[in-house]
């Protein structure tokens, strides 16, 4: 059993609940069934190795990021952009974010929450690859459809978030740190092939507003 962890938004309940309806159309009508086994969030980090000893350590550190956020951040939200349709994943359709603030993504409430995060991971010698990934939520993920077939999913995911006229701005709730399993990814992470047998558990959240 490989283990990652991971670290998201939380967003409001009604608009998570609209995002949850929208990917079980969506995941249903293509029978693909990896965006349909996570949890509805956001996230702020890639999958991340932490040994098990150090998950308590972060969990307060983070807490204490989200208290200050709150102190200092007055309903902070995320702006809903357009689906995104990407096929190098397999196949995948994200419904894109932006921080709500208006400013860059580094200088805006969001940007400013990652950077403490990625400063609290560095400080517990964790280490996460690469950039931090773009503000989205997955309605379908490695999908492995044929490319038609795939055309059309990304053109009725669109359709249906449209159909919810779901609100063009979001608050953000909570931060959640995620615990996630796979025999599948074994040790690697990044190319999707946790897809087929993924299970994760919310270890703990921290409000945000």
């Amino acid at each position: 059993m490989s283990v990652r962890y991971g670290i998201s938004l939380i967003l409001e309940p009604a608009f998570t609940a609209g995002l949850h309806r929208a990917r079980q159309v969506i995941c249903s009508q293509y029978g693909c069934w990896a965006a349909e086994m996570h949890s509805v969030h956001v996230p702020l980090t890639d999958y991340f190795d932490c040994p098990e000893e150090e998950a308590p350590s972060l969990g307060v550190i983070l807490g204490k990021i989200a208290e200050e956020f709150r102190g200092e951040q007055q309903g902070a939200f995320l702006a809903r952009k357009r689906t995104v349709a990407e096929t190098d994943d397999k196949g995948s359709v994200y419904l894109a974010f932006a921080d709500g603030a208006g400013l860059t993504a580094e200088a805006g409430a969001i940007g400013l929450l990652r950077a403490d995060i990625a400063e609290a991971l560095s400080r517990l010698n964790l280490m996460v690859g690469g950039y931090a990934p773009v503000l989205r939520f997955a309605l379908l993920q490695h999908s492995g459809l044929p490319s038609e077939v795939f055309r059309s999913a990304a053109r009725f995911a669109e359709g249906v978030v449209n159909g919810l006229q779901l609100s063009s701005q979001v608050s953000v709730s909570e931060l959640a740190l995620f615990r996630f399993e796979s025999d599948a990814a074994n040790e690697e992470w990044s190319e999707g092939s946790w897809a087929s047998d993924l299970s994760w558990r919310m270890v703990n959240s921290y409000e945000l507003s």
